[in-house]
């Protein structure tokens, strides 16, 4: 989950839930569950998305150094225009997405 790749791969995909996943929080969690698993998330699996991201936020928000260093890591270029602690946040929420058993093996 700590390779350069993977890492990088999840802030892409983050980035992808953020713009085109939807106008709220609660799409774009929707959208990139779809993407990575191919269903619907329940209501159980979108509290606990929702909580992580929060703390996630909660957390980048506080160290705002933490945020920068993790989205230094690979070799793809951040939009100039995005808020790091935000996009910390989705990028560790999307590790998770990619690292669910359920998207490694789709059963």
């Amino acid at each position: 989950m700590n390779d350069p790749t993977y890492v990088e791969a999840s802030r892409a995909l983050a980035l992808r839930m953020l713009q085109e996943g939807g106008d709220d929080a609660t799409a774009c969690l929707i959208w990139g569950w779809r993407e990575v698993l191919s269903r619907y998330p329940t209501a159980d699996e979108m509290l606990t998305l929702r909580d992580l991201l929060s703390k996630q936020l909660a957390q980048y928000q506080a160290a705002p150094a933490a945020a920068q260093a993790l989205l230094k890591v690979g070799q793809m270029p951040l939009p100039p225009n995005a808020d790091p602690a935000e996009l910390a946040a989705w990028t560790n929420l999307a590790r998770v997405l990619l690292n669910l058993h359920e998207a490694i093996t789709r059963s």
